[in-house]
């Protein structure tokens, strides 16, 4: 009689055992925390070097071409929507580029120097951003001061001439930007700058034997590419 209780037992303690495990509590699995999204509206400040190209029509036909380096800053402001940032920038830089035609000859010395001294900027920026890295095209209006020096030297006589010009053309550029930080980050831009043609006055002195004063304009054309390498801090 007492192994058949037990046996009851056995089998009822087997029968309710799933039964008490699926009334107990589960825990909950812990929720998924994605990782926050850059965000690349804001307001920045930053600094920029690089070098360049420069071409003038002042020497032999524009065949010419100088290289220099450059240096300086940047400011502006970018709106996001989901991937898409749009925004405006003005920026500032010194330049040493110079394009220079030279000829020597026995007895006759001739040579035509264009120094671009600096530039400034105010661009619309575009581009589409992959979390931290941020793809751009830009588009805008430049102004740069160029100087101007020319000579000729002979037995028979003398010349030369001076000027300086402001030029307004367009600016053409597309960009790499890496946030590195929440507040950092840096860029990689490529700018093409076309100045057109803007006429230029000169002022000259021309001695044969006797010397005189010897005005005059001409229209010239500036083209330049430039490579700048830029870090921005975001507000």
């Amino acid at each position: 009689m007492n192994k058949t209780l037990i046996g009851i037992a056995a089998a009822v303690a087997l029968i309710g055992t799933p039964a008490l495990a699926a009334d107990l509590p589960l825990k909950a699995p812990e929720p998924v925390v994605a990782a926050p999204v850059y965000n690349w509206s804001g307001c920045y400040v930053g600094l920029n070097a690089g070098g360049g190209w420069q071409v003038s029509s002042f020497t032999t036909e524009g065949s010419g071409s100088g290289a220099g380096v450059l240096g300086g800053a940047q400011v502006g402001c970018n709106a996001q929507w989901r991937q898409f940032v749009i925004g405006a920038e003005g920026e500032f830089w010194g330049s040493t580029l110079s394009d220079r035609e030279f000829n020597s000859e026995p007895g006759d010395t001739f040579q035509r120097t264009s120094h671009n001294r600096w530039d400034g900027a105010v661009s619309v920026r575009s581009g589409i951003a992959f979390d931290r890295t941020l793809v751009y095209g830009k588009l805008g209006v430049v102004w740069g001061k160029f100087d101007y020096a020319s000579s000729e030297i002979d037995p028979s006589d003398f010349f030369a001439s001076s000027a300086s010009a402001i030029f307004t053309g367009v600016l053409l550029g597309v960009g790499f930007e890496y946030a590195l930080t929440e507040h950092w980050t840096t860029k990689l831009e490529y700018n093409y700058i076309d100045y057109g043609n803007t006429i230029v006055n000169f002022t000259g002195v021309a001695c044969d034997p006797g010397c005189v004063s010897s005005p005059q304009s001409v229209a010239l054309k500036e083209t330049k590419q430039l490579i700048k390498l830029g870090v921005n801090y975001k507000f």
